[in-house]
């Protein structure tokens, strides 16, 4: 695979090549699975006529190129760019134009097509991040290369053609239309977008800007386009005045496009978005917090990105940590969802688990390769980077971290920067040397744990070094000391710590005995944080006395930790959560701390002959609260969510079909299609004889894409050795018009932990082509089929030797497979030592 950009290659192109121009002309057909373009490319040459000049660009035909006016035959041309000699550069001032024609993608990246199959209209839209716009137009596919484009494009005239600018000409040329956009601001190749289909659009302002919103029209019953813009115009109200710099770009246009394989994508004017975030059905909270959420990240990139921009990958966390945190931030300082920062501490668990693999890396890393900088789309870049900057607003206080954003804004628009150049805003406005800090935090690897201690009439807090490298860090955090009064938890003081080395003293003269000593409340510290087990007999007792919602987030949160570090016990987690959680008043706390952690706890870290006794009593406990009438609607789509998930015996699985049949109910639960999907999966994952016949006469009724990947995900699911072979086959020879997203669909009904017996001979295939997956497919592909096709169906001694053994013996696999094997590896390793610990 030669579709990879090195550091090298970036540094030694940027340092030839300058102001760069691109002006495009595009020619879309009804029906094609191609496209024509001719793009114009100026720039200047400062290389010396040495060497080769490197243009990124895949394209399936060139048909004619010309540089600075001339035809020209001789040039050298590879899968992913082309290569023209310096010789034939003029010193200064260079124009190159090619004409040529390429197909579309189907991938979710590049530039993606699909048709969908309930109307049979086209989408198409751009998807560039890491290194991809080269594959719709030949570029200098780098981010310190910003540019500015023009664009013109010609296609059927009942599509919309949504670009980073408005149209400043359209002219109708029969069944066709040509449209010539604005020139755009200067701005990195990756942030280009084009959407194009025959799109439903909703239309409002925010202030001066103008706002749209567009989702193709087989889905516009669904798209909730009113509250989205409430989300849209908070965010655009704080954010600019917060930044001190008026939004740049003139429009604002948020696009749901098909199959797409991230959450969103900050295109300059044009962000996209997964169809994930169209809710076909009611949602509960903490979900619509989450969209929300994804709207103000892709928004703050607007600045943190777009206009000020990483020099390089290595300093992906400049755009990613700033949009993770100033996101949750902003929101917090808004009226809907103002609770936003405790769904950010929700959030850091995927930090947690991620510093503690051994693929950790620095929050400011490194990227040999777009391929690498692909891999370094992670809990580190996104969430351990946003948990720091919390902590360091706590530190120089919200004030003078607000002011730097202001001069770092000011002082780099437009431009390109390093880790130093936000260091040094830093320091300028808080007045404190920062680079000490990053040092300490953006350098280096690994996660603190902080625990209570009681000792000889003193309270204090120790803290654990980072487990690969022996790290103690300075924290500024809060503690909340609380003392159980007559059942009730009850507050006694809340003070600002600075913790610095192994132990910090919270009170000398100590003498409580029923009390619980909280770590990090309201969750400013980036550390793991533990309970005395002192405090277990009081939590049991009184937990759900605890007035503030946040502690008792900090309260689960801990637990879960403690669970998974092997310091308490799964059985005490789950006693813990099936009492005192299920007297927690707030559901979304109930649902990310309490139910979809003993969920897991019952598939990971319990010993397998004890796995059937936890889930049918949770199951029991499902189906009893969901019946009762009083519920409001989140409260019952939690119950129903953990009733499906817990259905294994047969007449569990007779519960479900009588509601997917609606000879039961559920009150307030309606057998949507969402739902039905659901339960058909699991009927036919337990081998339901009627699955096969049910699945075809669903997608008669559901005859949208959607509907097809479901029906493969639950016809995959079957338990039969040649429905598993087909589909093995299918995954690693797809059929024509088979788009990764619908093969990522299939590969998630494959594996069943209860269907080992039926899996195990799979594991030999496993390891046997997943090293061609890697090398031959795009990256999303070969990622899904990484994690999903491992062979995890419950943790195995045998299988952690495999994998060893596999990492050992082959010393040069691909970067992505490689990380993504010795993270398995590394749960593996964590989830048998809470087992072996456990076992009795």
């Amino acid at each position: 695979m030669d579709n990879i950009l090195t550091q090298q290659e970036a540094m030694l192109r940027s340092g030839q090549i300058s102001e760069v121009d691109y002006t495009l002309k595009l020619k879309l057909e009804k029906g094609s699975q191609e496209y024509e373009g001719e793009t114009t490319v100026r720039f200047v040459y400062t290389g010396g006529k040495k060497g080769k000049l490197k243009v990124d660009f895949v394209s399936k035909k060139i048909e004619i190129l010309w540089l600075n006016g001339k035809e020209e035959t001789n040039y050298e041309k590879k899968d992913s760019a082309l290569f023209l000699s310096g010789e034939l550069l003029a010193e200064g001032k260079n124009e190159l134009k090619v004409k040529y024609k390429n197909a579309f993608d189907h991938s979710g990246s590049g530039f993606h097509k699909f048709t969908d199959p309930s109307d049979k209209a086209e989408y198409m839209h751009t998807d560039f991040e890491p290194f991809e716009a080269h594959r719709l137009f030949p570029s200098f596919d780098q981010p310190d290369l910003k540019a500015t484009y023009e664009l013109e494009i010609t296609g059927p005239s009942e599509w919309t053609y949504i670009h980073n600018t408005v149209p400043k000409s359209e002219e109708s040329q029969g069944n066709y239309k040509n449209i010539k956009f604005h020139k755009t601001k200067k701005f990195s190749t990756y942030l280009f977008s084009l959407i194009v289909g025959p799109y439903a659009v909703w239309e409002d302002k925010a202030g001066e800007i103008p706002l749209r919103i567009f989702c193709r029209k087989s889905l516009s019953k669904y798209m909730d386009a009113e509250n989205l813009f409430a989300i849209t115009k908070e965010a655009f109200g704080f954010l600019q005045e917060y930044f001190g710099v008026p939004y740049p770009y003139g429009k604002y246009d948020q696009i749901f496009v098909p199959e797409f394989n991230m959450g969103a994508m900050e295109n300059v004017g044009a962000v996209t978005f997964s169809e994930s975030y169209i809710f076909r059905g009611p949602r509960i909270y903490s979900e619509y917090l989450n969209r929300a959420n994804t709207v103000y990240h892709e928004m703050v990139h607007m600045w943190f990105g777009n206009l000020v921009t990483m020099k390089w990958w290595n300093d992906l966390w400049l755009n990613e940590s700033f949009a993770d945190y100033l996101s949750y931030y902003s929101m917090s300082k808004g009226k809907i969802f103002p609770d936003a920062l405790e769904h950010f501490y929700v959030r850091e668990e995927w930090a947690y688990r991620e510093d503690q693999l051994s693929t950790t890396h620095p929050i400011a890393g490194k990227a040999e390769n777009t391929l690498e900088a692909i891999s370094n789309f992670d809990g580190i870049s996104y969430s351990k980077g946003a948990s720091v900057l919390r902590q360091l607003m706590y530190y120089v206080g919200e004030e003078k971290f607000r002011d730097a954003m202001r001069l770092y804004f000011k002082r780099h628009a437009e431009k390109n920067t390093v880790l130093n150049d936000f260091l040094s805003c830093m320091s300028e406005t808080s007045g404190i040397d920062i680079r000490g800090w990053s040092k300490e935090w953006l350098e280096t690897t690994g996660v603190n744990t902080l625990s209570p201690v009681r000792q000889n009439g003193r309270l204090f807090l120790h803290q654990g070094p980072s487990a690969t490298n022996g790290l103690l860090r300075t924290h500024a955090l809060q503690s909340t000391l609380l003392r159980e009064k007559n059942g009730i938890l009850e507050e006694v003081w809340k003070k600002r710590v600075l913790v610095k080395g192994k132990e910090t003293l919270l009170e000398e003269n100590y003498t409580g005995e029923a009390d619980l000593l909280l770590l990090n409340t309201e969750d400013f510290a980036y550390a793991k944080t533990y309970l005395s087990k002192e405090s277990l007999p009081i939590l049991k007792r009184s937990l759900h006395t605890l007035k503030d919602r946040f502690s008792r987030r900090v309260v689960w949160g801990s637990l879960w930790q403690m669970v998974r570090d092997a310091e308490l016990s799964p059985k005490e987690f789950l006693e813990l959560a099936l009492d005192q959680g299920l007297k927690e008043p707030d559901l979304s706390v109930r649902n990310s701390h309490i139910l979809t952690k003993a969920l897991t706890v019952i598939d990971n870290y319990i010993p397998e002959a004890e796995k059937r006794t936890w889930s049918d009593k949770l199951n029991s406990i499902a189906k009893e609260k969901s019946l009762l009438a009083q519920n409001p609607e989140q409260e019952q789509i939690l119950w129903f969510r953990i009733l499906e998930n817990t259905s294994k015996s047969t007449e569990q699985l007779s519960y479900l079909k009588e509601l997917l049949d609606q000879k039961k109910s559920i009150p307030g639960i309606s057998m949507d299609q969402e739902r039905r999907w659901v339960i058909l999966s699991r009927l036919s994952a337990y081998g339901d004889p009627e699955s096969s016949k049910r699945i075809e006469e669903e997608i008669t009724k559901d005859n949208t894409d959607l509907g097809a990947k479901k029906a493969f995900l639950a016809g995959v699911s079957f338990p039969n050795p040649k429905t598993k072979k087909e589909s093995w086959e299918r995954f690693l020879k797809p059929k024509e018009g088979d788009s990764t997203d619908f093969l990522r669909y299939g590969m998630r009904g494959f594996q069943w932990n209860h269907q080992k017996d039926l899996l195990v001979s799979y594991t030999d295939s496993y390891f046997n082509s997943v090293i061609s997956v890697y090398d031959t497919r795009d990256p999303h592909f070969a990622s899904a089929f990484g994690h999903l096709m491992f062979p995890s169906f419950e943790p195995d001694p045998n299988l952690l030797k495999r994998t060893q053994e596999f990492l050992d013996q082959n010393k040069k696999l691909p970067e992505l497979l490689k990380k993504d094997l010795q993270q398995q590896r590394d749960d593996m390793q964590r989830t048998l030592k809470v087992l072996e610990k456990y076992k009795n």
